[in-house]
């Protein structure tokens, strides 16, 4: 029974493939419309959608690699606009004839019909030894701690060496900036930048630097008696001394610190002479005595200090020759950086004298200098009286700086010696 089945569905299948032969035969009653049957291609194929290519990544070559397009037999690859290979079946290409410049690579899809539009292209370079860094600049003697490095960046660097003479600083420096900050030079020091990239290193550039050590000096002494409370004894200070009438062991005054007055912060010093009896008898002196600090041979410095007192002060710069710590009984007026004069009758030394005031007021000079000065000119001007400044020589690294005021036998106002205001001292280097 089911052979008989198997025989009648291959006749039936024979007379509908001979009933669609018949020229006469129509589908459902309709003619087939040719049209609408899929024609030959007869365009190329697209570009790419994207390409790459190395960039300095090697020193003998550069690499292509593209997207593969739809309909493309082949690839043909362009460099600068000429053709460099074609008939590439792959999508990668090696370029073992690559330039060292920037190099425009462009890739074409094609087939029997023809060639994409090449629209997308891309940059690519072969790498080569590094050139040497240009203008590298070390600093010299602008900064305190520290020498900072600055260079142009190098062709075909991936990275920088920087030395210290033959000490490697750091042998990774991706910057064009480098700052030689741990235990920087003070003197002539040569440093040294290095290029490095894929294939191998650049020469050595150098530049000559320096940390300055003079910036320490900048500000030797900055005193604005922050920092301690009000009635300390600065005596007791290896910085401060004081001398009240003549008496280097204290004398019948003090020199402590107060909240009263201040103008640059919220303390400052307050010398007073308190022997109001003994001011009948004999002239009373407070001399504040600022020492232990070094200053540096050959150079020259600026003495600024903030001051209120009722009765002229004078300030004396002397070079502690004689170790007695009174500079006003110093060894003769060669012994002291600033124009000083002499009292004729007890053989003292008096200093520059300034005006006496109520409010606070500056005090400024430069040292060393030389020059004329009288007794009672008060408040000398360097300029108009022609100081010649000069600088600090061997021997005369240790002065005492004295700042005093005098008070006259019976001159004591009501009898009441008025205390002297001393804020914001400051010793400072001159570059």
């Amino acid at each position: 029974m089911k052979k008989n089945r198997n025989i009648f569905l291959v006749t039936l299948l024979t007379l509908l493939v001979v009933a669609a032969c018949n020229e006469q035969y129509n589908l459902g009653g309709f003619d087939a419309d040719s049209s609408l049957m899929p024609g030959v291609r007869t365009d190329g194929p697209m570009d790419p959608s994207w390409i790459e290519a190395t960039y300095d990544d090697y020193c003998d070559k550069v690499e292509l690699w593209w997207s593969p397009t739809v309909r493309a037999s082949a690839y043909d690859i362009y460099r600068n606009g000429e053709l460099l290979a074609q008939d590439i079946t792959d999508t990668f290409y090696v370029d073992t004839n690559a330039l060292t410049a920037d190099t425009e690579y462009t890739v074409y899809s094609k087939n029997l019909n023809g060639s994409s539009e090449g629209t997308k292209s891309v940059t690519g370079r072969m790498a080569t030894t590094p050139l040497v860094p240009e203008n590298f600049i070390a600093s010299d003697g602008e900064f305190e701690a520290k020498v900072d490095l600055t260079w142009d960046a190098a062709d075909f660097a991936k990275y920088y060496i920087v030395k210290r003479g033959n000490t490697v600083l750091s042998d990774n420096v991706t910057e064009t900036i480098f700052s030689d900050n741990e235990n920087a030079p003070q003197e002539d020091t040569e440093y040294s930048v290095i290029a490095v990239g894929v294939c191998g290193e650049s020469a050595a550039a150098t530049a000559v630097g320096k940390a300055d050590s003079l910036l320490k000096y900048s500000i030797i002494i900055d005193e604005n008696f922050e920092g301690y409370d009000p009635g300390f004894n600065l005596s007791s200070l290896d910085l401060y001394k004081h001398i009240f009438q003549y008496d280097a062991t204290g004398g019948p005054g003090s020199f402590t610190v107060t909240d009263n007055d201040a103008v640059s912060g919220t303390r400052s010093a307050l010398a007073i002479y308190d022997d109001v009896n003994a001011n009948t008898t004999a002239a009373g002196a407070v001399e504040v005595l600022v020492h232990d600090f070094s200053l540096l041979v050959g150079k020259r410095y600026r003495l600024t200090y903030k001051i209120k007192c009722t009765i002229p002060t004078t300030l004396h710069i002397a070079v502690d020759a004689d170790g007695s710590g009174n500079p006003s009984k110093g060894d003769g007026l060669g012994n002291y950086l600033l124009p000083s004069a002499l009292n004729d009758k007890n053989g003292n030394i008096f200093g520059i004298q300034c005006a006496a005031a109520e409010e606070w007021r500056e005090i400024s000079y430069e040292f060393p200098a030389t020059g004329d000065l009288v007794q009672n000119h008060l408040d000398p001007n360097a300029t108009e009286l022609g100081w010649t400044p000069t600088t600090i020589q061997a021997g005369q690294e240790s002065p005492i700086i004295a700042i005093k005021y005098w008070v006259g036998r019976n001159n004591a106002p009501n009898l009441q010696n008025p205390p002297i205001y001393i804020d914001d001292i400051k010793l400072e280097l001159i570059k």
